[in-house]
């Protein structure tokens, strides 16, 4: 990952990490996330409940609030899956997307182009997403998925923060991989953290993997060889 993209990162890790209530850190996610990756121009975090619609607990146009009512009265569409798979979900040229009809009939006329969904946590009350929403762009590049992951393991640790023990028991998933990832990679190079995720993105880019996978190569093969060096030791 380029400079000019690792620096808003940290800012937004920084300013997530001062607030101390979720409402504050809920608004500061969603100002950052627009921050980071400005061809989302319509950012929201909600809440996905077990029938499927959605509370929208921040945002950063009244677009985006629409955007979230329209999936949560479809009771589907990438936040939806997002919430349910634990996995990004992308929309790329909206007017071509299959899935989730209901949802997609209705936010064409509103405008929408891409879209891209993601989970921060989950907890008691449902999971926790990020909603990522485009008006301009069609298609959204790898790099950029690539950031709103990194963006969303910062954000989910930032709320988890300031919520209490009991939500935190919930682990925040299969991004927690990544973060082990990070750390193996900072061991192994002698490098720092930046310079670890930035590893991890370019082997996405280059084997067109999703970074959440190329982390779980690398600390299955941790695993593996300590592992084997056990059964040596027999």
């Amino acid at each position: 990952m380029e400079r000019d993209t690792l620096e808003p990162l940290t800012r937004a890790t920084q300013a997530m990490a001062k607030h101390r209530t979720p409402s504050d850190v809920l608004q500061e996610i969603v100002e950052q996330a627009a921050r980071c990756l400005p061809e989302f121009e319509h950012v929201s975090v909600s809440r996905i409940r077990e029938d499927r619609h959605l509370e929208t607990l921040a945002v950063t146009t009244d677009l985006a609030r629409q955007f979230d009512r329209v999936q949560s009265e479809a009771r589907g569409g990438p936040c939806v899956e997002a919430g349910k798979l634990d996995e990004v979900v992308l929309v790329n040229d909206a007017r071509h997307e299959q899935r989730w009809p209901a949802y997609i009939r209705r936010a064409l006329p509103l405008g929408l182009r891409s879209q891209l969904g993601i989970m921060l946590f989950s907890d008691s009350r449902g999971a926790i997403c990020l909603n990522l929403h485009s008006t301009t762009t069609e298609q959204i590049d790898g790099g950029s998925v690539g950031v709103a992951e990194h963006f969303a393991v910062q954000a989910g640790a930032a709320l988890g923060h300031v919520e209490s023990a009991d939500q935190l028991k919930t682990a925040i998933g299969t991004r927690t991989v990544i973060g082990t990832a990070i750390g193996l990679l900072m061991e192994r190079h002698g490098i720092g953290k930046e310079a670890a995720f930035n590893y991890l993105l370019r082997d996405s880019s280059t084997s067109n993997r999703k970074i959440r996978l190329v982390a779980q190569e690398l600390v299955q093969d941790k695993e593996d060889a300590v592992a084997r060096e056990r059964d040596d030791d027999r």
